[in-house]
């Protein structure tokens, strides 16, 4: 929500200091995100006169202007024709002034005439979105003043998030309520003075057949004149965002921003009928809205219509075929109130976010539907002349105000300290709250446009933040609780910290996730994670069956940021159809080591399983990797884990397919396991002596054909090869240069020891020996023998 701090002045005497206002509405709920100046970058445009026009001597459609600025006279060209000397404008020099987007204005040669400068339109000036014409001042100025201050650009805004419950913010007016209850100044609300009780039901006929449609007020307006709006309506509407249509849209608009309740107009002469029913709509219906976009209903979707055809879409947007245009003379506007849970689910169901359907979908107050139709025709009789002709009101679904009784004694419990009366009744009258005095406490009348009040814990909290909860005297603290850690949270920290220990840093993604992404990983048959009814977004509408998918958006997200390296894990839960899992993730790309200007490794698969056997080895948890194609995964490049023969997680390198879509060039690599697994079958730490003797090293190398031995395998077979073995580990391995593309030189270091004393060399050969006859003789393998 943007708000026009100078707007705002109209109905409350606010404070001037800006940074105050702010922290008041922040500190009142509706937080400040942004202070902004809409038209800061407009810089050095002055107010001229134009002294002499001529055709350009190599252009038709162009003309060459002398304008005086004040301090000298400047050339310029225009393709608007209609500048005639003695016009007013405003005139930016080359190299003094920019555009309302920060676009400097450069001295130029066009049709080989030199230009110093260029006259400024509304759309330059950040005010209209498109400008036909330079713009003139239609009163006197002085020549050379700064356009800024003459037309009274200088705006501040703020940008606030409103939180979901409090539409009644979603205006000028509900803010400068929240300002004058702080504030304790008394609020300016419009009076326009329109009386409609001579005009209704005269040639407006409305009928309600949708339980959709609490209230629908119609007006008819004849003999408008539909144009540009003025130019204080246009800086208004561009100030906190909105562009100018024409001035029967432009008033819509703007009593939206002003008073919070969407309101829409149609061309009366478009509808067929000349009549209006509200009702549901059928499977299959079609309607070209105002966006220039076809939609077809799924049915039980609110739609306006003549009787037979849709006109729009209610609460969402209007359609094209019954909008106002620049040939409309008569006009008929909608002031309603729509069920903001079928407004939420047609907006959801259709792709569609309108400023109306925004504040429909929080609730819009039924109760203020006159006063919003009466705004509208004292501006638009006003702006675009016309009279009334007759309108009809339909209330079937009457919104009443809640009473809701708040005890003295739970008040000052929750406010921890002993509440005075009238502080209390003040605070209720200032929000428009009326208070009863009932016992030992108060019947308090909510108000229709406080949907958000509903019971006495809501006035509690009413009341904190009004009174100010930095003012809320410290009487007593609460009791600091300990609360035992059980060996599942001492368990989880423990694993935390190998995971920060190997160089990996904690991610916490959201547990929804996109189904485009997923089905990349997952066919529809083996998908199994629940879906969200009420997502916040498509690409937030399924529960993650796997923590690869906020991993890979993290990652991905930090790559395309200039980050070389990338080396994060996530601990969280996954969602299946009848069951939770708590894993950890782990994922890496890039530089091996980004510190290390000398090393120019990257990140392979065997360093994150490396990384991943380590973890295990911490909690002396044996798992197996068995090489197997997953979906999502590069094939050959990932295996299953395996746990006593269980299947407790997967790694491997991220498909290109994935990455494209990531829009990610550098190999992703990623494991997730099990961790409740590891939990269950960690075992505890065992001593055991070292031997007092030497050991001795074999390295022994061997060509192994791919897919018939694994290399896992031969570490196996030589672990269990001798009883003096007390070690093996991988030395070496290379592919390439001088031996086939089938197979691979795999170098083995083999660590031979005993505890009660030193090996002799003969003991050593033999069953170094011994080993080499055993894997010589295995099919894939062939030992290189020095």
């Amino acid at each position: 929500m943007k708000l026009n701090v100078q707007w705002l002045k109209d109905y409350i005497d606010a404070n001037d200091d800006i940074e105050k206002l702010a922290d008041e509405l922040t500190m009142s709920g509706s937080e400040v995100e942004e202070i902004e100046k809409p038209f800061e970058k407009l810089q050095g445009v002055v107010c001229a006169r134009v002294v002499d026009v001529k055709k350009h001597p190599n252009a038709d459609k162009l003309n060459i202007c002398v304008v005086n600025a004040g301090d000298k006279e400047y050339t310029t060209v225009t393709s608007d024709l209609t500048v005639k000397p003695g016009d007013a404008v405003a005139f930016g020099p080359a190299g003094k002034a920019s555009t309302a987007d920060g676009k400097k204005v450069n001295s130029s040669e066009l049709r080989g005439v030199k230009t110093d400068g260029m006259m400024f339109s509304l759309e330059e000036m950040g005010i209209e979105s498109h400008s036909d014409h330079v713009f003139r001042f239609e009163e006197e100025v002085k020549i050379g003043a700064d356009v800024k201050e003459v037309l009274g650009l200088d705006l501040t805004t703020f940008e606030l998030e409103i939180t979901p419950n409090r539409p009644d913010c979603l205006s000028h007016i509900g803010l400068a309520r929240e300002v004058a209850v702080v504030e304790k100044k008394t609020l300016k609300m419009p009076e326009p003075s329109f009386d409609f009780s001579t005009k209704k039901d005269k040639d407006v006929d409305v009928e309600i057949e949708s339980d959709g449609c609490w209230r629908y007020m119609a007006v008819r307006i004849d003999d408008v004149t539909v144009e540009s709006s003025p130019l204080w309506l246009k800086k208004r509407l561009a100030s906190v965002g909105l562009r100018s249509i024409n001035n029967i849209a432009d008033i819509t608009n703007y009593v939206m921003m002003e008073l919070g309740h969407p309101v829409h107009a149609f061309d009366y002469d478009k509808i067929p009928s000349s009549k209006l029913v509200i009702r549901d709509a059928k499977k299959g219906e079609k309607l070209l809205a105002l966006n220039s976009k076809e939609y077809e209903f799924e049915g039980g979707e609110i739609l306006i219509t003549d009787g037979e055809n849709p006109l729009a879409i209610a609460g969402v947007i209007g359609g094209e075929e019954s909008g106002v245009s620049t040939s409309t003379t008569r006009v008929l506007l909608e002031i309603a109130t729509f069920d903001p849970v079928r407004v939420r689910k047609a907006s959801k169901h259709l792709n569609i976010s309108t400023d109306a359907s925004f504040r429909f979908e929080r609730g819009v107050d039924a109760n203020d539907t006159e006063l919003v139709a009466k705004r509208l025709v004292e501006l638009i009789t006003s702006i675009a002349r016309g009279h009334v002709v007759g309108f009809k009101d339909l209330y079937p679904h009457k919104m009443e105000e809640k009473e809701v009784y708040l005890s003295k004694r739970k008040l000052d419990s929750y406010v921890a300290y002993s509440t005075n009366f009238e502080d209390v009744e003040d605070c209720f009258k200032r929000l428009g709250f009326e208070t009863d005095r009932e016992g030992n406490g108060w019947n308090v009348t909510i108000p229709t446009f406080r949907i958000d009040i509903s019971q006495d814990v809501d006035l509690i909290e009413e009341f904190a933040r009004i009174y100010g909860l930095d003012n809320l005297p410290q009487t007593r603290s609460l009791p600091f609780i300990f609360s035992k850690k059980n060996e599942w949270w001492n368990f989880k920290s423990r694993a935390k910290s190998v995971a920060t220990g190997l160089g990996y840093f904690e991610a916490i993604t959201y547990p929804f996730v996109d189904p485009k992404i997923v089905e990349k990983f997952y066919t529809n048959e083996e998908l199994e994670s629940p879906k969200i009814i009420n997502a916040l977004s498509p690409e937030m509408s399924l529960m993650r069956p796997s923590l690869v998918f906020g991993l890979l958006n993290v990652c991905a997200y930090n790559l395309k940021h200039q980050q070389r390296s990338v080396r994060l894990f996530e601990i969280g839960r996954i969602f299946g159809k009848d069951e939770e899992k708590e894993m950890i993730a782990f994922i890496s790309s890039g530089r091996l080591n980004e510190d290390d200007y000398t090393d120019k490794r990257n990140s392979e698969i065997l360093n994150l399983k490396g990384d991943l056997q380590a973890f295990l080895d911490v909690f002396h948890v044996d798992a197996s990797f068995v090489q197997k194609n997953i979906m999502g995964f590069e094939n050959g490049r990932s295996a299953e884990i395996l746990l006593n023969g269980k299947s407790i997680g997967r790694i491997g390198e991220i498909s290109k397919e994935v990455s494209r879509y990531l829009d990610v060039k550098s190999p992703i690599h990623y494991a997730e396991i099990d961790l409740e697994s590891i939990f269950e079958n960690k075992q505890p730490i065992k001593y055991k002596k070292y031997s007092q003797y030497p050991s001795s090293f074999k390295d022994l190398s061997m060509f192994v054909e791919k897919g018939k031995v694994k290399a896992q395998e031969i570490l196996k077979i030589a672990k269990s090869s001798s009883q003096y073995v007390t070690d093996v580990r991988v030395s070496d391995l290379y592919r390439g240069k001088n031996i086939p593309k089938t197979v691979y030189s795999l170098t083995i270091t083999i660590t031979y020891g005993a505890m009660d004393r030193t090996l002799s060399d003969t003991e050593i050969n033999e069953a170094f020996n011994s080993l080499i006859e055993k894997l010589d003789g295995m099919d894939g393998i062939t030992v290189r023998k020095v």
